[in-house]
């Protein structure tokens, strides 16, 4: 790992304890100057984190319109089958008709990409997950997602960006340069591509 790559692990270490105060103010109700989707969107934190490390990240969908936010938690021991279940059920609580946005970081990604595979087997509305995107989230070829944004560090020692091989797994992966695991959550790009995946699948407020 470089030195620049290393101080971005540090910032994001550190940007991620200042993000509880972050989580805070959400919970009281974050300010949102334009309501522009009726859509849900649910992030889901990675293993052995809580919704705090996806605050910041949050409070960037909040700002660019999406105001129906909603965290996914999980114990970290849960097995992976029990959580993506448990998930199913959330997206089915929320889904108010216009459609749930997914954004999983690491584990949470994971996650997120199954309950999104088991949505018509849940008798849950086929469309109903309108985006998917996934943060440095471990992948296998058998769980193939045609309309997932999957974002990975290049630098990430823990999950390897996919190579070559995979093209046709994903719609799209973009790997950001020196950039860790944890970097990868407050890259400029990653909330640039997110927002814009978002945004090209919102359902405009009425």
């Amino acid at each position: 790992m470089n030195p620049f790559t290393m101080y971005r692990e540090l910032a994001a270490a550190g940007t991620m304890l200042a993000s509880y105060p972050l989580d805070y103010l959400i919970r009281l109700g974050f300010p949102v100057g334009i309501r522009l989707s009726r859509d849900a969107v649910i992030l889901s934190h990675g293993l052995g984190g809580d919704r705090a490390n996806l605050a910041a990240l949050a409070a960037w969908v909040r700002l660019a319109g999406f105001d129906n936010v909603h965290f996914f938690e999980y114990p970290t021991r849960q097995p992976i089958d029990d959580s993506a279940a448990q998930l199913v059920e959330m997206i089915a609580r929320n889904n108010a008709g216009s459609g749930i946005h997914l954004i999983g970081h690491s584990l949470g990604g994971t996650i997120s990409r199954i309950a999104a595979s088991r949505i018509a087997a849940a008798n849950i509305r086929e469309g109903v997950v309108r985006s998917l995107v996934t943060l440095a989230a471990p992948y296998r070829r058998s769980q193939p997602n045609p309309h997932e944004i999957a974002i990975f560090g290049d630098e990430d020692p823990i999950v390897r960006p996919p190579g070559s091989e995979y093209r046709g797994v994903f719609k799209r992966i973009a790997v950001l340069h020196n950039t860790g695991h944890l970097g990868v959550l407050y890259h400029p790009e990653t909330i640039r591509i997110t927002l814009a995946e978002l945004w090209g699948n919102r359902v405009p407020s009425a």
